[in-house]
C-alpha cells in the first residue's frame, strides 16, 4: 500500500543522504570561493557567514557540499539566491529555514535541483516565510515530520510566494490550502488566524509523464510525439495517443502531486505503466483510456479520484484501481472495465460512489468499505461498470436507391464502441402514379437488433403517367402492379428494350413478372394473388366484381394458377390495356375493343394522305381495330384505300396518283427525278 511505499521512499532517501551528505565535524573546512556575483561555500558556518553580509545581497551563494544545519535555524535576511547545486540541505528536528528580509519587496530564490530535508517536531514549516518574497525555482523538499508542513507563512505585509517545478514529499499537506491560492497570477485578500495581508501566488505543481518532468518549456508537447500536453493555468493533462514508461524505471506513466488535476482523454489512448496520483484528480474525456500497468496495487493508484464521462480499461498483473488514505472513488456516467489479474477495486477505509452508472459484472455483488465483493464474499478480480445511458442517439442512413438502410449508434463515453446494422428494405406502392402526379413508394427497414426501430420512408419516385402512354409506361406499370414497387433503372431498361423491339409481347412480359423469384417471394395467398391479376390484366379492383372474383377463385382451386393467368391474358380488358400502350397483347383468343394509339394514327393518316379528308368515326374504328388485333397488316390497309371505290371515283391522273403515294408512303412531296422515273415507268406499262 502507499504507506509501505512512503516508508520505503524514506529509507531510500536516508541511504541517499548517507551517500551525499558528509559526516559533519567541527573541523570541517569553512572554505569560501568568490567569483563575481557567485559565492561558493562548503559548510554551514560559511553559509551563515555569507548570509549575514549585507554586501552579498542579490548575489548567488552556491553549495559545494551537502550541508547540515545541525538543529540551527538558518536565517535568510538578505535578498539572495541559494543554489543547491544538486546538493542536500538538511534541517534538524528543532530548526527550519526562515526568510525574513528587511523589505517586503525583497526576493529570496532557492534553485539548483537539490534536496531540502527536514523533520520539524513542532507546528510550523521547514521553510518559514516571515517577510519578503520566496521564489522556489526547482529542487525537492522532503518533509519527514508528522506535525509540520513543508512551508509555513506568517505574512503581515504585502509579499509574494512563487513556487516553480518542485518535488514535494510529505507526510502532511505541503501547502496550507486556506493560505495559498493555486490559480496562477491570482490576487486576493484574506484573513485567517494570524495571517493577514495581500498575497500573489504563482505555483507550478510537480507532474511527470513517461519519465519526463513537465515544465513550462515542454508542456505543449511533453515528450515530443503529440501524445501529452499540459495546461498550467487549468491544471489539465491532455492525452491523445499511446504512451509508455521506457524512460521511467519506476514504471509510472503518470506521476502527479497536482491538486484538482484533470486528465482529459481527447482520443483513444493506451498507456503502458501505472498511474500514481497524490492529489484529487478527475479523469474525463468521452474516449477510451487503456492502462496496462503493474503498480504496487493497481493500474491506477490514487487518493481521491473522480472518473467522469470516460471509458477506462485496466490490464496487467496488479489490480485495477487502488484508493488510499480514507479517500473515495467517484465514478459518474462512465464505462470502467477491469481485466487485470488482481483485485479490481481496492479502497482503504473509503467509499465507492456510483452516479448515473451501475455494476453489470458480476451480476451479484456487495460493497463493503468501498471494495466490491462477489456472492461468496471474495473481492472481485473482474468488474464492469456501465453508464445508465451508454449510447448516443441512433442514426439511420438510407442508400441512394433506398434499397438499404443502416442503423448506427456510438457509445457516449467511448467513441470507438459502435453498434451498426445494415438491412435490405422492402417496398410497397403507397400511391399509384397518375397523369398529373408521380406515385409514392413506401420503403421499410426492419432490424435484427431490437434496439433499432423499424424505419419507413415515403418516396415520390413512380413516374407520372403519360397522357399518351408508351411501352416504357407499360413496363413501369408491371413493376408497380405485379411487384408493388417502382422500377430500378437497369431492370427497366432491359424490359423496355425487348418490349420495344417486339421480342416480347404483353403476355410474355407479364408472365415473366408473375413467375419471377421476387414475385414468388411475396408469398401471396390465392386471394392476394387474384387481386394482383385483377390490377395487372383488368386495371381494376377485385372488390368491385364479387361475382367475377368468386368465379376466378373457383377456377384457381380446380385448374391452378397457370390456367387462370391464361384466362386473364385472353380477356378483352387485357387486350385493351396493351392497345393503350401500343404493345402487342399476346392474346390468342380475345380481341381488343379499343384501338391502339399507333393503329389509330396509322388509319387516320390513310384517310388524310390517300383520300384527302378526315376520317369518319365508324370507318376509323374499323381500320384501327383491324390493325390493333392484327387482322390486317399496314400493307393490306393501304392497298384497300388506294383501290377503294372512293379513291377510284376521283379518277386522278398519274401525276396526282403518284403525289398521293409519295405523301402516304414517304411522308413528303415528290422530287422531280423521282416523279419523272415513276411517270416514265407507268407510260411503259407499270400499273397502279
Amino acid at each position: 500500500m502507499r504507506k509501505i511505499r512512503s516508508i520505503a521512499l524514506s529509507i531510500a532517501t536516508v541511504i541517499l543522504l548517507t551517500i551525499v551528505i558528509p559526516i559533519f565535524t567541527p573541523g570541517l573546512s569553512n572554505k569560501v570561493n568568490a567569483s563575481g556575483d557567485v559565492i561558493e561555500v562548503s559548510s554551514y558556518d560559511a553559509l551563515v557567514k555569507e548570509l549575514s553580509k549585507n554586501a552579498n545581497k542579490n548575489k548567488t551563494i552556491k553549495l559545494l557540499e551537502s550541508i547540515d544545519t545541525e538543529d540551527n535555524t538558518l536565517n535568510i535576511n538578505i535578498p539572495v539566491t541559494i543554489d543547491l547545486n544538486n546538493k542536500s540541505l538538511y534541517v534538524g528536528p528543532n530548526s527550519y529555514i526562515r526568510v525574513s528580509t528587511p523589505n517586503a519587496s525583497d526576493t529570496v530564490t532557492i534553485t539548483g535541483n537539490g534536496y531540502i530535508v527536514g523533520e520539524l517536531k513542532s507546528n510550523g514549516g521547514i521553510l518559514y516565510v516571515d517577510k519578503g518574497n520566496l521564489f522556489f525555482e526547482s529542487g525537492t523538499v522532503e518533509n519527514k515530520s508528522d506535525t509540520a508542513k513543508p512551508f509555513n507563512y506568517k505574512i503581515k505585509t504585502e509579499c509574494s510566494v512563487f513556487i516553480y517545478s518542485g518535488i514535494f514529499i510529505s507526510k502532511r499537506d505541503w501547502i496550507d490550502m486556506a493560505m495559498i491560492k493555486y490559480d496562477s497570477h491570482s490576487n486576493y485578500s484574506y484573513k485567517k488566524d494570524e495571517i493577514t495581508g495581500f498575497v500573489t501566488t504563482y505555483i507550478d505543481y510537480y507532474i511527470n509523464v513517461a519519465g519526463y518532468d513537465i515544465t513550462r518549456d515542454n508542456c505543449k508537447d511533453v515528450i515530443g510525439d503529440g501524445v501529452f500536453s499540459y495546461d498550467f493555468d487549468t491544471r489539465t493533462l491532455k492525452i491523445n495517443g499511446n504512451g509508455s514508461v521506457e524512460n521511467n524505471p519506476e514504471k509510472r506513466v503518470i506521476y502527479s502531486y497536482v491538486p484538482d488535476l484533470t486528465i482529459d482523454i481527447q482520443g483513444p489512448s493506451s498507456l503502458i505503466g501505472y498511474i500514481d496520483l497524490y492529489r484529487t484528480t478527475t479523469i474525463t474525456g468521452n474516449n477510451k483510456l487503456t492502462i496496462s500497468g503493474n503498480g504496487y496495487d493497481g493500474c491506477i493508484e490514487a487518493n481521491e479520484l473522480h472518473i467522469k464521462d470516460v471509458s477506462i480499461e485496466c490490464k496487467g498483473s496488479s489490480g485495477g484501481i487502488a484508493i488510499y488514505d480514507n479517500d473515495s472513488l467517484y465514478i459518474e456516467n462512465s464505462l470502467v472495465v477491469d481485466n487485470s489479474e488482481d483485485e479490481s477495486i481496492i479502497i482503504e477505509n473509503g467509499n465507492l460512489e456510483l452516479k448515473n452508472c451501475k455494476i453489470v459484472e458480476p451480476e451479484k455483488y456487495d460493497i463493503a468499505d468501498g471494495t466490491v465483493y462477489d456472492s461468496k464474499g471474495i473481492a472481485v478480480k473482474k468488474i464492469k461498470i456501465e453508464p445508465d445511458n451508454m449510447w448516443g442517439p441512433i442514426e439511420y442512413t438510407w442508400s441512394d436507391d433506398y434499397s438499404k438502410c443502416t442503423a448506427k449508434r456510438v457509445c457516449i463515453v467511448d467513441q470507438a464502441i459502435i453498434e451498426t446494422e445494415t438491412v435490405t428494405t422492402t417496398s410497397t406502392v403507397k400511391t399509384p402514379a397518375t397523369t398529373s402526379a408521380k406515385g409514392t413508394t413506401t420503403y421499410s427497414a426492419t432490424f435484427l437488433n431490437k434496439t433499432f426501430v423499424t424505419q419507413t420512408k415515403d418516396v415520390q419516385n413512380i413516374p407520372m403517367l403519360d397522357p399518351d402512354p408508351t411501352f416504357e409506361d407499360f413496363v413501369e406499370r408491371l413493376y408497380v402492379v405485379a411487384l408493388n414497387r417502382a422500377s430500378e433503372p437497369e431492370g427497366k431498361a432491359f424490359w423496355c428494350e425487348h418490349v420495344g423491339n417486339g421480342d416480347l409481347n404483353g403476355a410474355q412480359c407479364a408472365n415473366e413478372f408473375l413467375l419471377s423469384k421476387e414475385f414468388n417471394d411475396r408469398g401471396l395467398s390465392d386471394e392476394e394473388f387474384l387481386k394482383v391479376l385483377y390490377k395487372t390484366f383488368f386495371d381494376r379492383d377485385a372488390a368491385a366484381d364479387p361475382d367475377g372474383f368468386n368465379f376466378w377463385m373457383n377456377s384457381l382451386k380446380t385448374e391452378g394458377r397457370d390456367k387462370v393467368v391464361d384466362g386473364f391474358i385472353n380477356s378483352e380488358e387485357w387486350c385493351n390495356i396493351c392497345a393503350t400502350y401500343g404493345v402487342k397483347s399476346g392474346a390468342t383468343r380475345a380481341k381488343a375493343t379499343i384501338p391502339s394509339k399507333n393503329a389509330k394514327e396509322f388509319a387516320e393518316r390513310l384517310y388524310t394522305k390517300c383520300l384527302g379528308r378526315d376520317a369518319e368515326e365508324e370507318g376509323l374504328m374499323f381500320w384501327a381495330l383491324g390493325l390493333t388485333n392484327l387482322e390486317l397488316t399496314g400493307k393490306q390497309a393501304a392497298h384497300e384505300f388506294f383501290f377503294s371505290k372512293e379513291f377510284n371515283d376521283h379518277n386522278f391522273d398519274n401525276k396526282e396518283l403518284l403525289t398521293r403515294m409519295y405523301r402516304t408512303f414517304m411522308g413528303r412531296e415528290p422530287d422531280d427525278d423521282g416523279m419523272n422515273f415513276w411517270l416514265d415507268s407507268m407510260k411503259n406499262g407499270m400499273t397502279k
